[in-house]
């Protein structure tokens, strides 16, 4: 009963500040569909599962592209000989990268995780293979809608799936364990 209250004021809180912010309407269609589609509960399930699997999947791929575009970043300015400061538009930099890598690794990568799941699990002796074609395909797609993010989103998608498939793993042995440990 608490969590439906909790989910109800949310989702209220959201339309709310949706229909109130000057946010153009195709902004806002997106996040009501988003919304909506959260909304069902076979999705939540599988958003939540797992000990909330795929949201750390997700927070956990931000930090690790960010990163590694700081580094690659980095070892570029190191090749070239330019001089190398830590200053505030770094900062702003890495801030900026993390909220974009954030934003679209909850809007767009989780839904791809979510389906990738699904239609993978069908096929149980080659589920790791059909999951990445289906993770890395959906990361191409942005070449279509946002051609200047299509790297990233596709070097997201890799860091996705792989470090999904490595949690899967994990819960997966914490259960086998579990059932021993009776």
């Amino acid at each position: 009963m608490k969590g439906n209250i909790i989910l109800v004021f949310s989702v209220l809180l959201v339309i709310t500040i949706l229909l109130i912010s000057e946010t153009s309407i195709e902004v806002v269609a997106y996040l009501g569909l988003l919304l909506a589609v959260i909304l069902v509960p076979g999705i939540r399930r599988g958003i939540w599962k797992d000990d909330y699997r795929k949201i750390k999947v997700a927070f956990y791929t931000s930090i690790c592209f960010t990163i590694c575009l700081f580094i690659f970043y980095f070892a570029m300015a190191m090749i070239k000989g330019d001089s190398y400061s830590a200053g505030g538009e770094l900062s702003l930099f890495i801030l900026l990268v993390f909220f974009f890598s954030l934003f679209g690794n909850f809007l767009y990568g989780l839904p791809v995780s979510l389906i990738a799941e699904v239609i993978s699990m069908r096929f149980s002796s080659m589920r790791a293979w059909i999951s990445g074609f289906i993770h890395i395909g959906f990361g191409e797609v942005t070449y279509f809608i946002f051609p200047g993010y299509s790297l990233g989103a596709i070097c997201c998608a890799v860091i996705f799936f792989l470090i999904d498939e490595r949690m899967r793993k994990n819960s997966k042995e914490k259960l086998i364990m579990g059932l021993f440990v009776r």
